[in-house]
């Protein structure tokens, strides 16, 4: 009978949800509710792009040509482009302020500056103007965070009245529209396909659930709200670096929740803040809620605020401002995910969610403009005291350096982009059992404005007390990169060891000499794989050198570790001049390290001719993508092959896999996911395709999933279900589930990994130490193959930084955290973890190549064949 009755329920739902609306956008005007007139000749969204402010959701481009014409038409707008996307669409910052300012607006911001440097003393005046940037669309379905940039752009260059006039006088507002433009394409297109005459208000109507891989994300499936700090897509480096620019005192960013949310506002909860980030930012931030409380009091509406999204990421729009002396500002409002929908508060119109997201920035600003004094003092307080901080500190500096020039240089990269100042080491310094040489080495002395922000990428913070965090809680940024680095005292470290300061390293290397006899390229730098998989794609036959070898060239004996690639010359589709040409390619574009063989015997180790070295095939990857696949560890992937190493992709829905032809395929990668409702079929799909020669990378559910199938031979470990712990000693307090909840998963912490550098998935590694990231709690069981685990948790206690329950931490001690076996002719290669996470994980990234490149090279033990 119960089921009877919720059918019948659900049926109802869906048949009023299925009724003919009424819907038409209101104007502009209604949107906004201000009692103001406007200019009648700034044009309205509608004048220029044919369609009301939530007729439909808005194309970047229809936003930009809606921002160019406003600023054709107003003397207080100006544009320009801070950056493009993946796909190459621009991203605009289109700022607005009076048309005095705007003539004088480098000035303005020279001047602004000025807060943010603790060496110089800048006055707050009654003219001093305050800067608020406004982040729209971070996420691409999260569509009124962007559609509210046309009204909110409206309203600030026609509004009419001394009210605005004197805003405008001591206020820039910097609109940034938008930061993933690629990603609020696709949603476009998956909603405006399915415009009705009758909007539908149904839920499970198909615009309102879109598709695999949805708009969230950018081109490459990132999560750009996780990228300030990281800065490894172009999107995010525009943003940080135009925050850099300006130096916001109030920031921004404009999201959506579930449909039935309300509305949040910073700050999240107020224990959950960073310590490196201030608590005077943090009152600044209750102060200015007061005015915001007004605005949603004054609508009648419903919001939250100090719950949930917690501030201790730093990557994050709603913290990274504040490292800046910002007051960093997140909004979550509910979201139609399309034009209208039935919701338990009713239902939702689109033209309300972006009329909400642009009276609560109107509000945000004029609560930015009241606080103007409170924001520009705090902002030069934060720097001075920032100054303070790092003269207290333990630490004096950090120095770096690493045998691979392409992780090395994408670092300086990075620190380029957070205006940290970066120096050559100019005397070997000893930190830590190693030794840095002068030429080779760097150093970042604390001593300087961006303090917080280099503590936020360098330090380790390992977090004991139970805590529950909305995202992840270590990053730490230099072992992310597998670096040697380590923190100096101010007893080792002076003036003397600071050379020359520099911003970026190139990565190019000198080509080899001519050999007629072979070419050995280093396996151990970040972009050797782009120049191996140009050769194989040339047609050339290489082999993998397994053991180390004293090669013997023109210029003397070279050592080369496990893993280098040779290159013979003779026997080749291709003559020895273009063979020499494409070598040379791979050093200059590619940084490849490569020496020209004067002999096909070594010194010592195999001869290049020896019976060890084994075939590297050409490999021709297919990737598993679908509804049951997390998109953003597949884009992961997708972006570690593609854009860094240029090799093609195939992408292949779950779906459809067991009804397609792998015949041709070396490699499929089975990323994080759900696989089980697949059935057997798919398992059974993926097991002949292995027994057949292929190799199966699979990481996180996707590892799981191939373990649980039984694809590969091994027992995965759930450390927050160990049987002693199945059940609590007696009955709990409900009040402390959040505790539990903690002591049981990882919500994301860097652990220690120990490698084994003679493994073919080891190749490339100098040492037996690699950072891992680790979210949730699976490991692999040892088993009875002691060869199987090339990469384990380190035993003791493995956490280098973040938060881990002191039980998680010991039960994965000595645990595999990557699993390889053969199956037939081919390999499995499980990894417990995300081995290119956010892609800064570059250091573990190089297992996924070793899988790619080497994963049929490693072999079944004696005993094993006889089991």
């Amino acid at each position: 009978m119960l089921n009877r009755l919720l059918a019948a329920a659900a049926a109802v739902c869906i048949s009023v949800g299925a009724q003919a609306q009424s819907y038409t956008p209101r104007p502009v005007e209604d949107l906004l509710a201000q009692d103001v007139t406007y200019d009648s000749a700034i044009p309205k969204p509608e004048d220029v792009t044919g369609f009301a402010s939530g007729q439909i959701i808005s194309t970047p481009e229809m936003l930009h040509s809606y921002a160019r014409a406003v600023a054709a038409a107003s003397n207080r707008v100006s544009i320009e482009v801070i950056g493009r996307s993946h796909f190459g669409r621009p991203i605009l910052r289109v700022t607005t302020t009076s048309p005095a300012n705007q003539a004088r607006l480098e000035e303005i911001r020279e001047a602004h500056l000025a807060f943010s440097d603790p060496g110089r003393t800048a006055e707050v005046t009654e003219e001093t103007p305050v800067i608020v940037q406004m982040t729209h669309g971070v996420h691409g379905t999260e569509a009124s965070g962007y559609d509210s940039s046309a009204p909110l752009l409206y309203f600030l260059a026609a509004a009419q009245g001394e009210e605005i006039e004197a805003l405008l006088e001591t206020t820039v507002i910097n609109q940034i529209i938008l930061i993933n433009p690629d990603g609020a394409s696709r949603f476009a297109h998956d909603v405006n396909i399915h415009h009705a005459e009758a909007p539908v208000a149904d839920p499970q109507h198909r615009e309102h659930t879109g598709s695999w891989p949805w708009g969230r994300t950018n081109h490459y499936w990132f999560d750009l709200n996780r990228q300030w700090l990281p800065v490894t897509q172009p999107e995010a480096a525009a943003l940080v670096d135009a925050t850099h620019h300006w130096m916001p005192n109030v920031a921004a960013d404009l999201h959506e929740m579930g449909s039935n949310s309300t509305f949040f506002i910073s700050p999240g909860p107020v224990d959950g803040l960073h310590p490196l980030l201030s608590q005077a930012g943090l009152e600044l931030n209750l102060e200015m809620n007061e005015l915001l409380d007004e605005q949603f009091s004054a609508e009648g509406a419903l919001y939250v605020a100090e719950e949930r999204f917690d501030d201790f990421y730093l990557g994050y729009g709603s913290s990274y401002p504040g490292l800046l002396g910002g007051v960093p500002y997140l909004f979550e409002q509910s979201s139609v995910r399309g034009i209208i929908q039935d919701t338990e508060r009713g239902t939702l119109r689109y033209d309300d969610k972006i009329g909400q997201q642009a009276r609560t920035a109107i509000a945000l600003i004029r609560a930015s403009h009241a606080r103007r004094q409170d924001l520009l003092n705090h902002q030069q307080a934060f720097f001075r005291e920032s100054l303070r901080l790092a003269g207290e500190n333990a630490t004096s500096a950090y120095v770096f350096t690493s045998h691979d020039e392409g992780r090395l240089a994408a670092f300086l990269d990075l620190l380029a982009h957070h205006r940290i100042d970066v120096f050559e080491l100019d005397r070997a310094v000893t930190a830590s059992g190693v030794r840095y040489q002068p030429g080779q080495s760097y150093v970042v002395p604390l001593a300087q404005a961006n303090y917080r922000v280099i503590e936020g990428l360098f330090e380790t913070r390992v977090i004991e007390d139970k805590t529950a965090f909305y995202d992840v809680s270590g990053w730490t940024q230099p072992l992310a990169y597998d670096l040697d680095y380590a923190a100096l005292r101010p007893g080792a470290f002076g003036q003397d060891a600071i050379g020359d300061q520099v911003t970026a390293r190139i990565t190019a290397n000198e080509p080899p000499a001519n050999s007629s006899i072979a070419y050995v390229i280093d396996w151990s730098e970040f972009y050797a794989p782009r120049a191996v998989y140009r050769l194989l794609d040339a047609g050339l036959h290489l082999r993998v050198i397994p053991d180390e070898i004293e090669l013997q060239t023109e210029a003397g004996n070279v050592s080369m570790a496990r893993g280098s690639i040779l290159v013979p010359v003779a026997g080749q589709v291709l003559e020895a001049d273009a063979i020499h040409e494409l070598v040379s390619q791979g050093a200059r574009e590619d940084g490849a390290v490569i020496h020209a063989a004067s002999s096909s015997a070594t010194a010592s180790g195999s001869d290049l001719g020896g019976f060890s070295l084994s075939n590297v095939e050409r490999p021709n990857v297919l990737l598993v993508t679908g509804e049951s696949v997390n998109s953003g560890d597949a884009g992961e992937l997708w972006h570690l092959l593609d854009h860094h190493m240029h090799m093609p992709v195939v992408m292949i829905d779950a779906e459809n896999l067991s009804d397609s032809d792998l015949s041709g395929y070396t490699h499929i990668l089975l990323p994080d996911g759900r696989y089980d409702p697949l059935g057997e079929s798919f398992a059974e799909t993926l097991s002949g395709w292995v027994e057949d020669g292929g190799v199966l990378v699979a990481t996180r559910g996707g590892a799981r999933f191939a373990a649980e199938q039984e694809i590969a031979a091994v027992k995965t470990v759930d450390t927050a279900s160990r049987p002693e712990d199945e059940a609590p000693s007696g009955p709990q307090a409900y009040a402390t589930i959040d505790d539990w909840d903690v002591e049981h998963t990882i919500s994301g912490a860097l652990f220690e990994g120990v490698i084994d550098t003679t493994h073919p998935l080891g190749y490339g590694y100098r040492d037996a130490t690699l950072p891992v990231h680790k979210i949730g709690t699976t490991a692999f069981a040892t088993g009875e193959d002691p060869f199987a685990t090339p990469l384990r948790y380190a035993s003791g206690d493995p956490i280098l930084s973040g938060y881990a329950s002191q039980r998680n931490r010991d039960a994965l001690a000595g645990l595999g955290a990557v699993h390889a076996t053969r199956r037939g002719e081919g390999s499995v290669i499980l990894f417990a973890d995300d081995p290119y996470f956010r892609a800064y994980m570059l250091g573990s990234s190089k297992m996924v190549l070793n899988a790619i490149f080497f994963g049929n090279d490693f072999r079944r033990s004696a005993r094993g064949e006889g089991q």
